[in-house]
This record gives C-alpha cells, structure tokens and sequence, in this order.
C-alpha cells in the first residue's frame, strides 16, 4: 500500500493579490460575528464597523457615511444595516445543471 505521504499533491501557491490583507472582508466578519448583539443595541439603524467594533452608528446610511469620512478620512469602512433580513445574494453554480 502507497504511503500518504506520496499522495499529498502541493497546492500552487496564491497570487500576491489574493494573499494581501482584506480590510473589508475583516469588517464584513466582524459585523456579522456581532450581529446577534447588534440586533439587542441597534437594530434597525445603520453602522460602520472599523477595527471590528462599530465605529460609528445612525438612523440613516447618509448621516452614518459621513461622520465616519470626518472621522477616518482614507479609511475603508464597512457599513451595514442592522436588521434580522439582511439580503442574500445567490449564484447558481456553472457544474449543477439548472433544473
């Protein structure tokens, strides 16, 4: 019998864009990580998360968006309703057939 060594197969490595630091992937996390509390404190209003805690938050996006420009400038941020029925986006996969 072959031994498992000899049928682990290397994975290519990534390219360097994939690799890098993804702030907002981080944020998106971080939300949603915290949005059973979220759901306790702010539900229904709109936050910005930054460092994976909410930075800021409002009853609008607008007044949300810019507070946190004046407070982080050349910052990504992540903002996001707080809400129970977030949308999902769906994809069909291009192996399942579509029936």
């Amino acid at each position: 019998m072959p031994d498992v060594k000899d049928q682990v197969i290397e994975a290519p490595p990534l390219p360097a864009s994939r690799v890098k630091d993804d702030k907002w992937a981080r944020e998106e996390r971080a939300f949603f990580l915290q949005l059973a509390e979220l759901l306790k404190t702010q539900r229904g209003k709109w936050v910005a998360m930054h460092n994976g805690q909410v930075a800021e938050s409002g009853d609008s996006m607008r007044q949300v968006l810019q507070r946190v420009r004046d407070r982080y400038p050349k910052t990504e941020i992540y903002v996001q309703l707080v809400d129970e029925n977030l949308p999902v986006g769906k994809m069909l996969s291009p192996r399942k057939p579509r029936w």
